[in-house]
């Protein structure tokens, strides 16, 4: 990751200055201040993030396909967070849920299919009861929706949404994902057998005209752009070990 790579390279870069080696020490500093600030400016954080959302293109709900099922998966709620917090908290990726539930009320699919669980850092609860409750404020009926809550990342979201389209004996579905995440998710999904038609949504890269500010380091833009190497790197790790 852009940031902790940074760092790991300014100790080595401070290590190298006090035992002596100043211009070495000096070179890795300047370069690892420089390595952060590409990554923190918006014009990179675009265009690394771009590079991922160009490959799905936008479509409204009335241009989809009627499926067997649409499926959500997780990452626009943060999970049931317990009693003394408020029962539901969005995240940024919450326009998964409005997209799937936009897709619903265009008759798209009779089913909703919201997949995952616990959060593995946080600890909160199973995602999809959160999931599940955002919907339903949204007027999709709460029989229509079934939660998928054993899964804790996309690969076994894949097995989870498998399992369940072949006990409702469904063959289509309509994937609701962010698009950066979108190409990830579909490599995996395409290896099952079912036909998976992306839907994707939340696209964050908004082409605003060119300003000196964009060149100027911002925490948005940083977190941006680490999103986006997460998505490059869970592919490529995807290509490798599976």
């Amino acid at each position: 990751m852009p940031l902790g790579l940074t760092v790991i390279g300014l100790i080595v870069g401070i290590i190298l200055f006090l035992r002596g080696k100043r211009k070495s020490g000096s070179i890795i500093t300047i370069l690892m201040t420089a390595w952060l600030w590409l990554w923190s400016t918006p014009v990179w954080a675009d265009f690394i993030m771009g590079s991922l959302e160009h490959r799905f293109s936008y479509r409204s709900a009335a241009e989809y396909p009627v499926a067997d099922a649409i499926v959500i998966l997780a990452g626009g709620t943060r999970g049931e967070a317990g009693k003394n917090l408020p029962p539901l908290d969005l995240a940024d990726a919450s326009d998964r849920e409005l997209f799937g539930a936009e897709l619903y009320h265009a008759g798209k699919a009779k089913r909703i299919i919201v997949s995952g669980g616990a959060e593995p850092i946080s600890g909160t609860g199973v995602a999809g009861i959160s999931m599940k409750r955002f919907l339903e404020m949204m007027g999709v009926p709460a029989n229509a929706i079934r939660i998928g809550g054993d899964s804790k990342n996309t690969i076994e979201n894949v097995e989870e949404v498998k399992r369940m389209m072949i006990a409702a004996s469904g063959k289509t579905i309509l994937l609701v994902t962010s698009a950066a995440h979108m190409q990830r998710a579909m490599w995996l999904f395409k290896r099952i057998k079912l036909k998976v038609i992306p839907a994707p949504t939340d696209f964050e890269v908004l082409h605003p005209p060119f300003t000196l500010s964009r060149l100027l380091p911002a925490a948005d833009a940083l977190r941006a752009s680490t999103a986006a190497v997460k998505e490059y790197m869970g592919l490529w790790v995807y290509k490798i070990a599976i």
